[in-house]
């Protein structure tokens, strides 16, 4: 049942049980959630290292991840998928390949209409795979009609100093990629394997370990409480509370409706059954990627997790914040990415094995 904003109350107060910590909310302005997201929490892990703030740039990878994507759909003679979409592990592939930049030396203001790009270099692609065999220089064409919309990359940057390339700043800031783990809860594969999940965006097929729906909850509040952080990938079409409320609820509704919604609202109990079907009936698709940062409970102590968004911080009344139920995060969360070290014991050597 859709639901109008007037269905929902006025801003709710919460008491934070914990709250890691994070730099400040950005507005993506545009596709490139999944950058944003990854970014957000590899900013989180420099705090949580002591390495200091730092706002690194999104963009950087965004624009290693076009080229990615037009091998792919090249290889593939078209038959996948071409958008500005992206999962966390594709920023770890980057970072692994290509470095890391700060936002301060790889800005983008040059690109008005993301969209207009995608469509630009999505009809470039296309046109080169009405031949046969592709002609030997169509990467150099396509990335020269990428730069169109991007500011020169820079070979090296200075900071405080010290002169880094992307690779050697990466090297600086101490991110080791493979300290990073996916993971996601679903029927259709065995549970404690590794598969390439079936979602549009995983079009460099990255891994995910797959657990029961108990130990994923357990996983991402073991994160939380030993003071790490936790990257969020899964729907928010469903939720029509956040854009006024800033919640996401998932609230059981009868034939008379709710004339206000609130955190207490009752919602859906959701386990590993209704979990699948929502997802193998594309109810659950993975369309936008945020960073969870705490837990919270409402006065009657409920559970909800913080989730910092990157739609500004005018979006919604927590200042660019989501308050997210455990039952909406149980059923919408599609994937999550953490740092191994971050696991419950068990679940880690499960995955080391």
């Amino acid at each position: 049942m859709f639901l109008t904003l007037d269905s929902f109350s006025q801003k709710e107060e919460f008491i934070t049980n914990i709250e890691n910590p994070a730099t400040s909310v950005k507005d993506q302005g545009g596709p490139g959630c999944w950058s944003y997201a990854t970014c957000s929490f590899l900013e989180s892990e420099l705090l949580r290292m002591k390495k200091g703030a730092y706002d690194l740039s999104e963009e950087f990878f965004i624009y290693y991840a076009f080229i990615d994507k037009a091998h792919n759909y090249v290889l593939r003679k078209g038959n996948t998928s071409f958008r500005s979409g992206g999962l966390a592990h594709d920023v770890l592939r980057i970072i692994k390949e290509k470095g890391i930049i700060p936002q301060q030396n790889f800005k983008v203001d040059s690109i008005q209409n993301d969209r207009e790009l995608e469509r630009v270099l999505g009809n470039y692609l296309k046109t080169i795979l009405e031949d046969d065999y592709p002609t030997e220089n169509w990467m150099k064409h396509y990335c020269a009609l990428l730069d169109s919309y991007y500011n020169s990359l820079p070979n090296q940057f200075e900071i405080k100093g010290q002169t880094y390339t992307p690779t050697s700043f990466a090297k600086f800031l101490e991110i080791n990629p493979d300290d990073y783990v996916s993971l996601t809860s679903y029927t259709h594969h065995f549970f404690y394997t590794n598969f390439a999940l079936e979602v549009r965006d995983n079009y460099a097929s990255g891994m995910y370990f797959n657990v029961p729906l108990n130990e994923f909850i357990q996983t991402i509040d073991s994160s939380l409480v030993h003071g790490y952080t936790v990257v969020w990938d899964g729907d928010m079409s469903e939720t029509f509370s956040y854009k006024r409320n800033g919640l996401a609820l998932l609230p059981i509704i009868g034939n008379e409706g709710f004339k206000t919604l609130n955190t207490n609202t009752p919602e859906l109990n959701v386990d590993q059954r209704i979990r699948q079907l929502s997802f193998e009936r594309l109810i659950t698709t993975d369309n936008h990627l945020m960073h969870i940062i705490g837990i919270a409970k409402n006065k009657e102590g409920k559970k909800f997790y913080v989730v910092k968004n990157s739609y500004g911080t005018s979006d919604g009344p927590y200042d660019g914040y989501i308050y997210m139920s455990e039952a909406y995060l149980k059923m919408h969360t599609v994937s999550i990415m953490l740092n191994k070290n971050s696991l419950p014991k068990e679940i880690r050597k499960r995955i080391d094995k």
